[in-house]
């Protein structure tokens, strides 16, 4: 009964991610899931829930394919990289579930948002402990609030991502080597991150 449950599931994150949560339609889900739509409101109750399972089922791969445990933080560009490098590897096999992450985030449902927000705010909260060890290991100029510095790096983080994003989506087939260029991208954003990008005079 399991695997009918993670079928389910499976098929809904391509649906919600396809069509977004109003126009998701639990009929197809059922029919390309191969189980009755009585099975689907027995697993999950209601559309509702549903969808907050496909999120969950979602982030939680997510977190399986790029352990953030396994981050570098001895070096602050090192481990930078790395999670850059994690989350295009993560778009570009599993687009589905990468794809809803970003909705629910971005844009959840009126009547899930305040349970999303709450629930991607833990979620942030766990990797802040992760670059937090790295902040820690670097030394910020007296004029620098952490917090400040914070928001950068997970600005130029969410940018990357949407720029994966795009790439992804006008080229399927692209390699890792392929996709390099944006890592390199990145790369020279947080080296003007740390060095500046105004010659003193």
């Amino acid at each position: 009964m399991e695997d009918k449950r993670d079928k389910i599931l499976k098929v809904a994150v391509e649906e919600f991610a396809d069509h977004g949560y109003k126009a998701a339609s639990t009929n197809r889900i059922s029919e390309v899931a191969g189980v009755s739509k009585g099975l689907i409101f027995h697993y999950f109750g209601s559309k509702e829930k549903l969808y907050t399972a496909a999120v969950t089922y979602s982030v939680d791969l997510a977190m399986q394919e790029v352990p953030i445990g396994e981050m570098p933080t001895e070096n602050f560009m090192e481990g930078a990289i790395w999670s850059t490098k994690q989350k295009l590897h993560f778009s570009k096999n599993y687009p589905a579930a990468f794809k809803l992450i970003m909705q629910s985030y971005a844009n959840p449902p009126a009547a899930l948002a305040e349970r999303l927000h709450a629930y991607y705010t833990e979620m942030l909260q766990m990797q802040d402990v992760y670059m937090n060890q790295i902040f820690e290991r670097v030394t910020l100029r007296a004029d620098v609030v952490l917090e400040d510095a914070h928001d950068v790096i997970r600005a130029l983080f969410d940018y990357t991502i949407k720029i994966a994003t795009d790439y992804i989506r006008e080229n399927p087939n692209a390699t890792m080597q392929e996709m390099q260029p944006l890592v390199d991208k990145f790369m020279h954003m947080m080296a003007i991150v740390e060095r500046g990008m105004i010659q003193k005079t």
